[in-house]
């Protein structure tokens, strides 16, 4: 990382530039292999819009870290505000090239090709950075119950021992990261589904009157139908996992985790959690992913819902609808990605 102590950039505040090496590093190979697959991931996320105090430059970089961060953090809010506050301290959201007296650092993250951090072409590209830096932070044994500041100084092995020039910036962060969920949170943004298309009346947030779960759904299927039917008219915020408010795939977790089965908090990953099934085999609890309103990935579902039976789907649609019931011809307009059972015959 930078070597020399550099002077503010235009963030209305000063930061501290340390000396980082890499710590816990990967093999080449895997290193590059969970690059390429965050890389990938957050292109299911495309953020946009001004965050107050930032340049236009800037806040596109911090919704980039931001973005990468989620998708390689299972969507914790932790990872993307830890990874703003590293980019902010190492570069001020700027994608820094070659500086004088400064070796070999590049980039929003300082990262040096002669410590293990990849390519100069890699530490240039924001999101190819913020995937290496997550990639090692989510290796740190502990590191969502540490300090802040001690998970990003494990990573960054900065010239600050304590990491009190990444702690320093910590507060900051968090309005940053406020201000890039806002653009995140706008029609059409992360992990939203097809607006509209209510199964049912609006009082009853789309679920048809007299609405029962199919005979013969098993146990823990019905559980998470019942789980589910309960956040009805909840909120949606991106990367929230309840009990106040829901992502699409916060909801999913939440509900099959009342059922006792573990599911990530990220719409990719549940597409690989279980047994994928067919339209004809689909039944009530069972996921259903789609693309969603971003662009995808190439391949990769962007929104993710609950069959309820009965040509049903619940999901945490997006800011405008919450959790809402909507028609499968309505849920799956927009493609269909996958259909997968969590927890097969139970």
């Amino acid at each position: 990382m930078r070597v020399a102590v550099v002077a503010a950039v235009s963030l209305g505040l000063a930061f501290v530039v340390g000396v980082a090496t890499l710590s816990g590093a990967l093999s080449e190979s895997a290193s590059s292999a969970a690059v390429a697959t965050l890389e990938v991931a957050a292109q299911s996320c495309a953020i946009s819009g001004p965050v107050a105090g930032l340049s236009s430059e800037q806040a596109g970089n911090a919704e980039v870290v931001v973005s990468v961060a989620m998708a390689g953090s299972g969507e914790s809010l932790q990872a993307a505000q830890i990874a703003v506050m590293v980019a902010l301290t190492e570069s001020g959201l700027n994608d820094l090239g070659p500086q004088a007296g400064n070796l070999d650092s590049l980039g929003l993250f300082q990262q040096r090709a002669s410590q293990g951090w990849g390519t100069a072409a890699q530490e240039m590209d924001p999101a190819q950075a913020t995937a290496m830096f997550v990639a090692r932070l989510v290796r740190v044994p502990g590191w969502a119950s540490a300090a802040p500041w001690g998970a990003a100084q494990a990573v960054q092995r900065s010239a600050v021992a304590d990491g009190s020039n990444y702690r320093a910036n910590w507060s900051r962060a968090a309005h940053l990261l406020d201000g890039v969920l806002a653009d995140g949170n706008a029609p059409g943004g992360c992990g939203q589904g097809v607006n509209g298309g209510e199964a049912g009346p609006a009082a009853r947030h789309g679920l048809p009157d007299g609405y029962a779960v199919p005979s013969g759904t098993p146990p823990r299927h019905a559980a998470v139908v019942g789980f589910a039917l309960a956040q009805l008219g909840k909120a949606y915020v991106w990367g929230g996992a309840g009990p106040v408010s829901f992502d699409c795939s916060g909801l999913t977790m939440a509900a099959w985790a009342s059922a006792g089965v573990a599911l990530g908090h990220y719409t990719v990953t549940q597409g690989h959690q279980g047994q994928p099934v067919t339209a004809a085999t689909l039944m009530a609890g069972d996921l259903i992913l789609t693309p969603g309103s971003d662009p995808p990935g190439p391949g990769l579902p962007g929104h993710v819902g609950i069959y309820l039976g009965e040509g049903l789907v619940l999901s945490a649609i997006d800011p405008a609808e919450g959790v809402a019931v909507q028609s499968w011809q309505t849920f799956v307009s927009g493609g269909l990605d996958g259909l997968v059972d969590p927890a097969p015959g139970q």
